[in-house]
């Protein structure tokens, strides 16, 4: 920070690749934030860190079920997120993190009374994972660089939309993809195990399917049947 100097590995997306529409257009400062909250996502997954309150580092959202499902319906113009320290937020500004999270469902009665508590549920637990680094191997969005280590769960089909917690609908995609996937800039599908990606038109008119061969070295996979 304060220098022009560009330190490497801010920018993942391979230098060989010319393709516009997979270029990071991210400013300096945007790639040094995300970096820092990279760097504090990593240090989260360690299972190190100190208990603030009886818990280790949580983030602590509570919604209605009606308003998920006007997140789900009207996007941006959605459901309400209410958080400790910040009050009330867009809950599509969350979408990424309830991708991949620890979801803990409370039934509540009049007023806050918790009728029912259930169980916190694991979306992809860490075999899963395994078998998602297996064949994955690093961030499945075109070009994109970032090793395996970098990388969280996505559900191709959404969770919240009755997408199933299965490696045949899960991807890893880096904090900075899984952002653009949510925001509705590209879709993703597999084919025979492959991650798929097809920008909107605004990005490629032509929405062409693109994958990442950085980690395979592998030729585009057939999309015939």
């Amino acid at each position: 920070p304060g220098t022009d100097h560009e330190l490497p590995g801010l920018d993942p997306i391979d230098p060989n690749c010319t393709n516009p529409a997979l270029q990071d257009t991210r400013t300096r400062p945007q790639r040094l934030l995300d970096a820092l909250i990279d760097t504090l996502h990593l240090a989260a997954r360690t299972g190190h860190l100190p208990l603030n309150g009886g818990l280790k580092p949580h983030l602590l959202i509570t919604t209605t079920e009606a308003d998920i499902h006007t997140n789900r319906t009207q996007g941006n113009a959605g459901g309400i997120a209410f958080l400790p320290y910040t009050g009330p937020s867009n809950l599509a500004l969350w979408d990424t993190e309830l991708c991949d999270a620890d979801i803990t469902t409370l039934i509540l009665g009049n007023g806050h009374t918790i009728l029912n508590a259930g169980r916190t549920q694991r979306l992809f637990t860490p075999t899963q994972r395994k078998l998602l680094i297996a064949r994955d191997k690093g961030c499945t969005f075109p070009h994109c660089t970032r090793p395996a280590s970098d990388c969280e769960a996505h559900h191709i089909t959404p969770w919240q939309d009755g997408g199933e917690t299965n490696t045949n609908n899960g991807t890893l995609t880096c904090p900075l993809h899984h952002h653009l996937i949510h925001q509705g800039l590209w879709t993703v599908r597999l084919h025979n195990g492959t991650a798929l990606y097809t920008p909107t038109n605004t990005q490629d008119p032509h929405q062409k399917d693109q994958y990442n061969p950085y980690h395979h070295n592998l030729p585009h996979p057939s999309t015939e049947p």
